[in-house]
């Protein structure tokens, strides 16, 4: 079986270890070309026993600056899946967010994933039974449409770094003390990750000897403004604010007792897994997939999931860690991460493929 990645991001870990995985299972994964117009089409010429197309991120193919743009590459968009389906490809996608986080006109593009979902999908991915929940709700999609949608999980990061490291050797490599709280914002910084709002709860709230780490690209020179003023004047907050490469990732990781994601608006969180997959505690709104991943209804959870409409809610919880186990919390983290096997997910995602291409050639089960 032959699949194209659309669009294939070689230096995320999250599609590297899926491509490998698939490929231990049979399913040989090609990367579709770049490009801003008929990239999926041109991809196909170059790949005509392709089986399947999964689609990762579909704001890539209609993202424009322009709504005029928007329109000419998102009717482009339809067209390249409607030949391709004319020619035997099936169509699996894999709903990483509702909406993609800069695209100015939500409403519009929620539209334009319904007609995707009913009319050019054959089987959606999700990584929670409540991003399917969402996805109906905000799609304004059919029920029925649910029968196409399956859970598969975001799979663990325990293979991908060194996360067995020492302590110690992190924080001496950071100049942080060893008997300090130290908490850890990792990842891009984007406007509603929400992370001036972070710095600036945990300065009211924080203890003398707390650390906090914001480590990650801003993604405009405004949002590295915000975080630059909100971070200035108080030294228990070190910033780190450029892209981390995957070497230095063990470092922060290891370093922090606990990652701190005050995020807006999420579905799926890779930065989640990581952290899990460190063995770190975790803070965080209870919003998207996060209840699921993290099982807070269980006394033994490794989170702290706060509501996201509590406007004390963020700074309850990074006052609530100061009597908690984080070390146990992370130790859970990381036992739940590791049920999370790409062995598994590869698995069930070859199933998808399969039923999809079963139902192309008319074979019954």
């Amino acid at each position: 079986m032959k699949v194209l990645f659309a669009p294939y991001y070689a230096s995320n870990p999250y599609q590297e270890a899926l491509r490998e995985s698939l490929d231990e299972r049979g399913a040989t994964v090609e990367p579709t070309v770049g490009g801003l117009f008929f990239t999926l089409f041109r991809s196909y010429l170059r790949n005509s026993d392709v089986d399947v197309l999964h689609v990762h991120w579909l704001h890539a193919y209609f993202h424009a600056p322009w709504r005029p743009l928007f329109y000419v590459r998102a009717t482009m968009l339809f067209v390249e899946l409607f030949v391709l389906r004319l020619l035997g490809v099936r169509v699996v996608w894999t709903l990483h967010n509702l909406t993609s986080h800069d695209f100015p006109y939500p409403e519009t593009e929620k539209r334009l994933k319904r007609l995707f979902v009913t009319h050019f999908c054959d089987a959606v991915i999700a990584h929670c039974n409540a991003a399917i929940d969402q996805a109906i709700e905000e799609y304004g999609l059919d029920p029925t449409e649910r029968a196409k949608m399956h859970v598969v999980p975001h799979g663990h990061y325990l293979d991908r770094y060194d996360t067995e490291g020492a302590r110690a050797d992190a924080r001496a490599e950071l100049d942080l003390p060893l008997d300090a709280t130290v908490l850890l914002y990792f990842g891009i910084i984007r406007p509603y990750k929400n992370v001036p709002t972070l710095i600036e709860t945990f300065s009211r709230v924080a203890g003398d000897d707390d650390y906090l780490l914001v480590a990650g690209n801003p993604h405009t020179d405004d949002v590295r403004g915000a975080v630059s003023r909100a971070a200035r004047g108080d030294e228990r907050v070190r910033t780190r604010l450029e892209y981390i490469p995957a070497e230095d990732v063990p470092t922060y990781m290891l370093a922090a007792d606990a990652v701190v994601l005050p995020f807006r608006d999420t579905l799926t969180s890779g930065s989640a897994v990581l952290a899990m997959s460190f063995g770190r505690a975790f803070v965080s709104p209870r919003i998207g997939c996060l209840p699921e991943l993290f099982g807070d209804d269980s006394e033994e959870c490794g989170a702290v999931l706060y509501d996201p409409d509590d406007p004390n809610g963020l700074g309850t919880a990074l006052r609530s860690l100061d009597s908690l186990d984080l070390e146990a919390m992370g130790a859970w983290n990381r036992e739940r991460a590791a049920e999370f096997d790409w062995a598994d997910i590869a698995d069930r995602t070859t199933a998808v493929y399969r039923d999809v291409v079963r139902d192309r050639r008319g074979e019954s089960a």
